[in-house]
């Protein structure tokens, strides 16, 4: 229980830093980076609530590679990231990727809807709700704190690659060339 609370203390306080008066989340502050097949550590399966209300259990994209970006609406980097992102899943959908985000901070559903509604997101996106704790099961896989974060989960359903800051197009196209080349 103690762990549970520590936990969602640390990710209020980082998604409390992301908003504000100034910048709603300074770009460039986290890292990326690959994580070597020998050193990877499986990733938790996730299920939950999508925005249009559908339930998405990521145990049936068992042997596919997995896209995850976290992400909130009043989040100005994820605003600037949300375009690559789509193009990436257009770009890669017919290649085995399936790509999942999860709304990591938005008060009610409807602010998280209208911005995948203008930025034209196609791919399904988890709610990371009071029920869910979607990202309380994220501790030690992500800095909880960093929005916007991507992840790409190998075929073997362990953690590949890592970005704790904003992405483009060909960064992401870069980092999951390798692990498509593992299939």
């Amino acid at each position: 229980m103690a762990v549970a609370i520590s936990t969602a203390t640390v990710l209020a306080v980082g998604l409390a830093a992301c908003g504000g008066a100034g910048p709603k989340n300074a770009a460039g502050l986290g890292t990326a980076g690959a994580i070597a097949a020998d050193h990877r550590k499986p990733f938790p399966v996730l299920s939950g609530t999508t925005l249009d209300g559908a339930q998405l259990d990521l145990s049936s994209y068992k042997g596919q590679i997995v896209v995850m970006n976290i992400w909130a609406s009043w989040c100005d980097s994820c605003e600037a990231e949300a375009p690559y992102l789509e193009h990436a899943y257009e770009t890669y959908k017919d290649k085995g990727v399936r790509f999942v985000g999860i709304d990591a901070g938005d008060d009610n559903t409807g602010q998280a809807r209208a911005f995948v509604k203008a930025k034209q997101i196609g791919y399904p996106n988890l709610v990371d709700g009071v029920d869910e704790k979607l990202l309380t099961k994220l501790a030690g896989i992500t800095s909880l704190g960093s929005v916007p974060s991507t992840l790409i989960i190998d075929k073997n359903g362990d953690l590949a690659w890592r970005s704790l800051r904003p992405v483009d197009y060909n960064a992401l196209s870069a980092a999951l060339g390798p692990v498509i080349a593992e299939q």
